[in-house]
């Protein structure tokens, strides 16, 4: 079945909304950053995986990273590629995440993720970001964006 791969429009907040609920994802704030994620959906428009990021003060908290059965390391690949070409296009320095699976470090850091131990303050303040690091074994990583000014 064909599938695509799309930045998320404001018409795809409830339906995106839906889906993070039904894979017991918060879905608080999807509404204020829809034009940061990417989706990716079916031949017929159903959603099979999203992620978005959370716009603070210049960088972004990389969120709501749901995967349905049956995709393939590609369309992960090419998920991530698409949502890194948002931050680009907004402009953010550095993308964050938190993970608690130490199987899925390997994974970020072939997409060009580190761990790390140090944040930007903002994110401190940052209601998602406390949710997340707060849980056990918790590890931060983060992605320099390319909008590198070389002039």
């Amino acid at each position: 079945m064909e599938e695509t791969i799309r930045k998320a429009e404001s018409k795809d907040i409830k339906r995106l909304e839906s889906f993070l609920l039904e894979a017991n994802v918060n879905a608080e704030g999807v509404a204020d950053s829809i034009d940061y994620y990417s989706l990716l959906e079916t031949k017929s428009g159903a959603l099979k995986a999203c992620i978005g990021i959370e716009p603070v003060n210049g960088v972004g908290m990389l969120r709501s990273f749901v995967l349905s059965e049956g995709t393939t390391q590609v369309q992960i690949l090419l998920l991530f590629d698409r949502v890194i070409k948002i931050a680009e296009s907004k402009k953010l320095d550095s993308l964050y995440l938190v993970t608690n699976k130490e199987t899925a470090v390997s994974f970020f850091n072939k997409i060009g993720f580190i761990t790390v131990d140090d944040i930007p303050p903002a994110l401190y303040n940052n209601r998602h970001f406390e949710q997340v690091s707060s849980v056990d074994n918790s590890i931060i990583m983060k992605m320099p964006v390319g909008n590198v000014d070389n002039s």
